[in-house]
């Protein structure tokens, strides 16, 4: 079954395993290819006998938001076409109508950030100790140049990578089990995919807290993918999932900013990078996430299911 355009009749699809397998060959070597580059930046410091400062290491954070995600999302690409002989429409790359689907995308992302936001802040309550200890919030640090353009490369560089995930998960994985056993298995195991990539976040000292993480992100990656197969397209999952990690990350960056525990817009990324990615103690924020992301799945789902074969959500 073909979730997007038709495949060819010369395609074929690659196995649930090897797909499994070829996810972590692709991942390996984007990060091959990423590696000169980091050890550029680190060089320096290194020979100096000097530990990688906050400067190296928000500018390391850019360089593998651009650098590793394209490369995964290429191998993925060259895959598809060598392997699978597909075209890239087949894999919900479609460019018909591409501008209104991502701006659709980016303005949903927006829409459930927001509501993650509205959610955890005045319904349970969550203000990080952080920020309820920090000083009045100053504008002054956020209107310097050096950290618009920190700003502007970093949403640049978030929604390149949430395309390429998308590429990655909704459009080979989905697209190429469901060839091979239907629409929902395709669902499926993207969304699974989806939440193995993400698998590094049981590697910060509270198990129970990763998994819960783990657990969101893959309700995530079923409400990216119901998504997509209602436009048959993943050019609006793109934006949406570029929309929501812009702005959590964005937010996150400007507050560390604007409440002085950070005075380096590069040294601040790496704060919220820390603070965005790696879930060090079990709190609501997940519970909040992962609901949210399987109400909107479960409205999608009913919304698909009174859709004909062939048609679009699209307005």
């Amino acid at each position: 079954m073909n979730v997007f355009a038709a495949p060819g009749k010369e395609a074929r699809s690659t196995p649930v395993w090897a797909a499994f397998f070829l996810l972590w060959a692709f991942w390996l070597i984007a990060n091959l290819a990423t590696a000169p580059f980091l050890f550029f930046i680190m060089a320096p410091a290194l020979l100096a006998g000097n530990a990688l400062g906050g400067q190296g290491a928000g500018l390391i954070i850019l360089v593998t938001l651009y650098v590793m995600f394209s490369v995964f999302a290429g191998a993925a690409l060259l895959w598809l076409k060598l392997y699978e002989r597909r075209d890239l429409a087949s894999a919900g790359i479609i460019w018909r109508g591409a501008l209104g689907r991502y701006g659709r995308g980016l303005f949903w992302g927006g829409m459930f950030a927001l509501a993650l936001v509205l959610v955890a802040a005045f319904t349970l309550g969550l203000v990080p100790e952080e920020a309820a200890n920090a000083g009045p919030f100053s504008w002054e640090i956020l209107m310097r140049p050096q950290t618009i353009l920190v700003f502007a490369v970093l949403v640049f560089g978030l929604l390149l990578q949430s395309a390429a995930e998308e590429v990655i998960c909704r459009g080979w994985v989905m697209s190429s089990i469901a060839l091979r056993h239907g629409r929902l298995a395709g669902l499926v195991a993207s969304a699974l995919f989806f939440g193995s990539l993400h698998v590094h976040f049981l590697f910060f000292g509270n198990v129970l807290a990763g998994v819960v993480s783990i657990l969101a992100v893959t309700l995530m990656g079923t409400m990216l993918g119901l998504y997509a197969l209602g436009e048959r397209s993943i050019i609006g999952a793109a934006g949406m999932h570029g929309a929501f990690n812009a702005i959590v990350f964005g937010v996150t960056l400007a507050v560390i900013l604007g409440t002085g525990e950070a005075s380096d817009p590069l040294a601040g990324l790496n704060t919220a990078y820390e603070l965005s990615t790696q879930p060090k103690q079990l709190g609501a924020e997940s519970f909040v996430q992962g609901g949210l992301a399987l109400a909107v799945s479960l409205f999608l789902w009913w919304r698909l299911r009174g859709l004909k074969p062939g048609a679009s959500t699209e307005a």
